[in-house]
């Protein structure tokens, strides 16, 4: 492992969560199969922190290593791709502090990604930033969400952007993880053609914004509650406590979250989770 030449010229960069906090399966695009969404994504003040330093060639440690392979992280193609792309980007160290838990819905992958983006753009000649971005932007279908970093609607196969959605930020959030996941890939399978409608959405009054969200689902909430009852416990655990208005489960699973009206009951809620559930990963945090 190559180590940094100057740790003095460290820099650090936040790699926040996301939340869906709706995921609507509209369909499949017949021309590729890939499923047609619409999702609202928010991010989270939760998340990894990736630290970049000089160094003699293009290096990469994760801490705690989670066993991903090199060429299967996608904060390392990420690092290949800019470094392909950008002229004279110098060589990096990269050391990822993961706090989010791997297989989580919570995007943590593809937020170190992007973070290694957001450094290159920073590095890199101006003129090259938004090439560097469409590029990324192939690395996966959350990527241009993870780039923008804004609570807003996503359309396409989550990569087409939508109106911007205020009123959320601040908003206290309690994250519940049972120790086993579910494929993202079975949950789509075990939708079995049901897909639902999309919902109308333009720009909103903060005072609908909670109404119109209790009209919104995640479709593949009920799949993956089938094929891991964990994430049904979850869901009926958050859905029991007090000062919660939208209790849902994220992406494909298996984190599921609870939003509160403050903070106060939020984390009262957190110490009565942590008891009750302590081998599950929880957390609380606010979106941004």
């Amino acid at each position: 492992m190559t180590n940094p030449l100057n740790s003095q010229q460290a820099q650090s960069l936040f790699a926040p969560a996301k939340l869906n906090l709706f995921l609507h399966v509209l369909g499949r695009r017949p021309a590729d199969g890939l499923h047609r969404l619409q999702s609202l994504f928010v991010f989270l003040t939760i998340g990894d922190t990736l630290t970049f330093m000089p160094a003699a060639q293009n290096d990469l440690r994760m801490q705690p290593d989670l066993g991903v392979a090199r060429e299967q992280n996608l904060a390392w193609r990420a690092l290949a791709l800019v470094s392909e792309r950008a002229v004279a980007l110098p060589p990096v160290y990269v050391d990822i502090s993961k706090r989010l838990p791997a297989e989580a819905g919570l995007g943590g992958g593809t937020a170190n990604a992007a973070a290694v983006v957001h450094w290159a753009e920073q590095s890199a000649p101006s003129a090259q930033a938004a090439e560097l971005r469409a590029q990324a932007g192939k690395l996966g279908a959350d990527m241009p969400p993870a780039l923008d970093q804004t609570a807003r609607i996503w359309t396409g196969t989550g990569d087409q952007p939508g109106p911007a959605v205020a009123g959320l930020s601040g908003v206290p959030v309690l994250l519940l993880k049972p120790p086993t996941g579910v494929a993202t890939g079975a949950c789509f399978e075990a939708l079995d053609g049901q897909f639902g409608p999309a919902v109308a959405w333009s720009d909103q009054p903060v005072e609908d914004l909670k109404a119109r969200l209790a009209t919104t689902r995640n479709d593949l909430e009920t799949p993956a509650s089938t094929l891991n009852p964990d994430i049904a416990r979850a869901l009926d655990c958050l859905s029991g406590l007090d000062g919660t208005w939208l209790v849902r489960m994220t992406g494909s699973g298996s984190t599921c979250f609870a939003l509160f009206h403050e903070k106060g009951p939020r984390d009262a809620a957190l110490s009565l989770v942590q008891q009750s559930h302590p081998t599950w990963w929880s957390a609380a945090a606010e979106i941004l």
